[in-house]
This record gives structure tokens, C-alpha cells and sequence, in this order.
């Protein structure tokens, strides 16, 4: 069998590469390496297809990363337990999505803190986290101020677990060394053991508590 100098041995023929096939294989790619690794030219070695032909499909790499982020956003991040049930669980496992993803899409932080996503995923996860604040009884204003506090959380969480968590005990490993033979400091040195055993997760549902109980009080 003979192929065509226009569809080299190994590569899809013209035309047979859509969009959907486009998202799929860009986010198994963001799921292996990150999504620093998105590029057209990686993209086409991934699907099998000629640049030009992801071209007809996505014009750059900044259009290549928000389809990416809007996927994400609109069939991955809200967990079904998110769409009922009372406010407060809801919020709680809407966070645990959005951050949940955002490990395991290295990058996904970072590109929606410096890029946001307004693509129609972002738009419905946006509406979701207000529909959710809006139930627990908030005002517009309240609401509105919440919905920002309940982002910089989740964001800022994932970042610093994905760029150096100061909570983390590793982190923490000479400072609490130090405690251990200081008697200056009896109380950092009492509850060392316990500091040692508190995980970012803990430390984001203590989090999730703390807002929790903001958005009740604010709600009387």
C-alpha cells in the first residue's frame, strides 16, 4: 500500500480530526504533563494529525488553553453530590471538586488565576457557586463578596499545594526540629507532635468551616 505525499505514513487523514477529538486527547495530555505542555505542535504528534489541520480547529496556544479550561470547568469540576441537597454540602463538595481538579490538572490554577475562564464552563461554574451562596439565604451583596472569598480559597489553595504549601509538615520540618530543644517556646514544642500530623486537606476543610460559618452568620 502506497500513501499520499499529503497524509504521511502514521497520520490521519484530512478532515477526519474534530473538535471533540481535539478536547479529548488535550486533556489526557493535560493530565499526564500539565498544562504548560499544550501546544499545537505537541497536540498534532498526540492525535496524529497535521498542525495545519488543529489550526482549522484551534488558531493558537491561548485559544488551545481556554477549550481546555472551559472542558474542565463544564464536565469535570461539579460533582453531582454539588446539585442538591442543603447549601453547606454542597459548597463543601463544589470546593472539593474545583480543587480536586486543579491537582489533578497541573497548571489549571495558575491559568484561571492569571486568565480566569469565560468560556461557557467558567460561565456555569460561576452561576453554580452563586446559586449555592444564594440559598444559604445571603443578600446580593453578601453573595457577591462570598463567591469572591469562596474562589480566592480554592484557588490559593491548589496553587500553594501545586508551588509550596507553608502548612505542610515538610515545610515546617526545621521549624519544628528547632521547638523540640528550645524551651523558650513551650507551647510550639507541646504541639509539634500534633503539627506534624496535619495534612493541606485538614487544613482546607478547616477552611471550608471557617467560611462556612461566615456565610451563616452573615445570613441572620
Amino acid at each position: 500500500m502506497t500513501t499520499s505525499a499529503a497524509e504521511p505514513a502514521g497520520r490521519r487523514p484530512w478532515g477526519s480530526l474534530d473538535r471533540a477529538q481535539i478536547v479529548t486527547a488535550a486533556l489526557d495530555l493535560a493530565r499526564r504533563e500539565g498544562l504548560a505542555a499544550l501546544t499545537i505542535r505537541r497536540l498534532a504528534a498526540e492525535t496524529g494529525a497535521s498542525r495545519m489541520a488543529l489550526y482549522r480547529h484551534v488558531p493558537d496556544k491561548e485559544a488551545l488553553l481556554e477549550m481546555v479550561a472551559n472542558a474542565i470547568a463544564d464536565h469535570e469540576i461539579i460533582p453531582e453530590e454539588a446539585r442538591h441537597g442543603p447549601w453547606s454540602r454542597r459548597l463543601r463538595h463544589l470546593a472539593h471538586g474545583m480543587r480536586g481538579q486543579a491537582v489533578r490538572y497541573p497548571g489549571l490554577a495558575d491559568l484561571i488565576m492569571t486568565r480566569g475562564n469565560h468560556g461557557p464552563g467558567g460561565l456555569r461554574l460561576a452561576e453554580t457557586i452563586l446559586d449555592i451562596l444564594a440559598d444559604a439565604g445571603l443578600g446580593e451583596d453578601a453573595t457577591a463578596r462570598f463567591y469572591l472569598i469562596f474562589v480566592d480559597i480554592v484557588l490559593g489553595r491548589a496553587h500553594r499545594e501545586t508551588h509550596g504549601d507553608p502548612t505542610t509538615p515538610q515545610r515546617n520540618a526545621a521549624l519544628f526540629a528547632a521547638a523540640e530543644s528550645d524551651d523558650d517556646v513551650p507551647r510550639l514544642r507541646a504541639l509539634t507532635p500534633r503539627l506534624r500530623t496535619v495534612t493541606p486537606g485538614d487544613v482546607f476543610d478547616a477552611e471550608l468551616d471557617m467560611l462556612v460559618l461566615a456565610v451563616e452568620a452573615a445570613a441572620r
